[in-house]
């Protein structure tokens, strides 16, 4: 950091001047090492006793010339150290030391892979939702001025690509990662690199080119999403359907608790075999069932949309609901 840097540099000037003053003054007026150096230390700090005076022309010159350069030295350094405080660099490091401690704790989070116009929109969505995440970018000015939009920020400067960096970001322990970087070959690679760290980490993709979705899941990853066509659909159906999708929003926007979840009954789940009226889902947790994907032999999967009360669950299946956090938490707990 540079203002760091700065005051070192202050410090060690001093630091030098003081000791040259010092065998300056021992060599011309004969003082020992401790004498020197406390006259040369009262004499840079304005306090001049007077108990000891150079007596002798170069002890003299020795001592302007340590005045001056002196001076200037503790003004640079102090003007630093003040600048330091003053532009809250002393905050960033504070802050800086914090998130590598929770970088080094952190598992189950997510990973955001440049800190673009589509990185920061996933960034606050993951801070309005709570969500442990960190960020990789290889500009370090990018990272340093959003702190105060986002209080959660954990970062890692370097190249996404790298396993270095991944490790470093915690990829082998995390959930998920996006990865939103500029060229879709980039994106591409550091799938691939992530899915070698962890092969179960969940990976969403940003595609720039049509042509890429095919690639970026053959790569690896979860889910390719092709930034541009989905903003042109959201427009074309905010413009066809804008009631509707007002009320969506005013409904999702109404309590940030609102999620929409999606669960997998696991083969130990109490529900299994029992129908949704008997499983009393609604009841117990007031969560709403909007779907159930179900897997057929064949490997091909039905969904049944707003599912009726005599749909039997089994393992494996797929439930889409709508609740609040503590709600579908209850549900979790039901179908695992």
């Amino acid at each position: 950091m540079e203002a760091i840097k700065q005051i070192k540099i202050g410090i060690t000037v001093i630091g030098v001047i003081i000791l040259l003053a010092s065998l300056g003054l021992m060599r011309y007026e004969n003082w020992d090492f401790f004498t020197a150096l406390y006259v040369t230390i009262i004499t840079i700090t304005t306090v001049g006793y007077g108990d000891y005076v150079p007596q002798t022309i170069k002890g003299k010159l020795i001592t302007v010339g340590y005045i001056i350069f002196g001076a200037g030295a503790m003004a640079y350094t102090f003007g630093s150290i003040a600048g330091f405080f003053i532009e809250g660099r002393f905050k960033e490091i504070i802050y800086l030391k914090k998130m590598k401690s929770r970088l080094k704790k952190m598992e189950d989070h997510y990973i955001i892979c440049g800190f673009g116009k589509i990185g920061k929109v996933v960034a606050k969505k993951f801070e309005d939702a709570n969500v442990p995440y960190v960020v990789i970018d290889s500009d370090q000015s990018i990272m340093e001025s959003p702190l105060e939009q986002y209080p959660h920020l954990s970062y890692v400067i370097g190249d996404a690509s790298s396993d270095e960096i991944l490790i470093k970001a915690g990829a082998h322990k995390a959930k998920g990662l996006i990865t939103a970087v500029n060229s879709d070959a980039d994106n591409a690679f550091i799938t691939i690199s992530a899915k070698e760290i962890n092969p179960n980490i969940y990976i969403v993709a940003k595609a720039d080119k049509d042509s890429s979705v095919d690639k970026l899941i053959k790569a690896g990853a979860d889910r390719a999403v092709p930034p541009y066509d989905i903003g042109g659909l959201r427009i074309a159906e905010l413009s066809l359907k804008p009631e509707i999708l007002d009320f969506v929003s005013t409904l999702m926007d109404a309590s940030q608790d609102m999620e929409i979840g999606r669960y997998e009954v696991s083969p130990n789940s109490k529900v299994v075999g029992h129908s949704l009226y008997e499983c009393k889902i609604r009841q117990t947790t007031g969560t709403t069932i909007l779907a159930i994907k179900k897997i057929k032999e064949d490997g091909s999967d039905d969904i049944i949309i707003n599912p009726e009360s005599d749909v039997i669950l089994k393992e494996h299946d797929i439930l889409y609901v709508f609740g609040t956090k503590e709600q579908l938490r209850k549900l979790k707990e039901i179908l695992l």
